[in-house]
């Protein structure tokens, strides 16, 4: 059976982006148990499953000692300006061709259902997918910094289709049971 790691960022004493009274590590632990709760045929192993704090490289720990087929990391954008927006999707920039394929196959779903602009996939240094040993993509669902994104980021029918939609994307990347 193939194991899928979902990556809650943040969580716990680490309460990532905050805006508007949105905590990022609330948001994306919400949505990361979504995505593993539509992933009935896979194994899947969580980083976190509550408001624990987990480091960044016990969080790739956890990834390589289960021996994962792919992991995700779920997380939401902020930044200065409250008109940045959008949704985005990294890898490593030392990227294999599978996680860049996984990082487009999950991009191009929660592009079509989150009805938010898209910012790409991109290469990033992120220790999470620098220290995994499997294909690894980082998923930026939104700017918690910006208003129209942070309104979707809190609404459960939003989480259930970016959550539906990243699901697709895995199954697509790792390939039917």
């Amino acid at each position: 059976m193939k194991k899928i790691c979902i990556d809650a960022g943040h969580g716990g004493k680490d309460p990532g982006a905050c805006a508007g009274g949105v905590r990022e590590k609330d948001i994306a632990l919400v949505v990361a148990l979504k995505i593993g709760a539509l992933l009935t045929d896979y194994e899947v192993v969580y980083t976190r499953m509550k408001d624990v704090y987990v480091g960044l490289s016990e969080r790739a720990r956890i990834a390589n000692r289960a021996e994962a087929d792919l992991f995700v990391s779920v997380h939401c954008n902020s930044a200065p300006s409250t008109s940045a927006n959008g949704m985005e999707v990294y890898v490593h920039t030392t990227r294999s061709a599978a996680s860049t394929r996984a990082a487009h196959a999950i991009y191009d779903r929660l592009l079509s259902a989150s009805g938010l602009h898209g910012r790409g996939v991109k290469a990033n240094d992120y220790a999470v997918l620098r220290e995994t040993s499997m294909p690894a993509v980082l998923v930026e669902l939104g700017f918690v910094s910006n208003d129209g994104d942070r309104a979707q980021l809190v609404s459960a029918a939003w989480q259930d289709r970016a959550a539906e939609a990243i699901a697709a994307g895995i199954i697509e990347a790792v390939g039917k049971p």
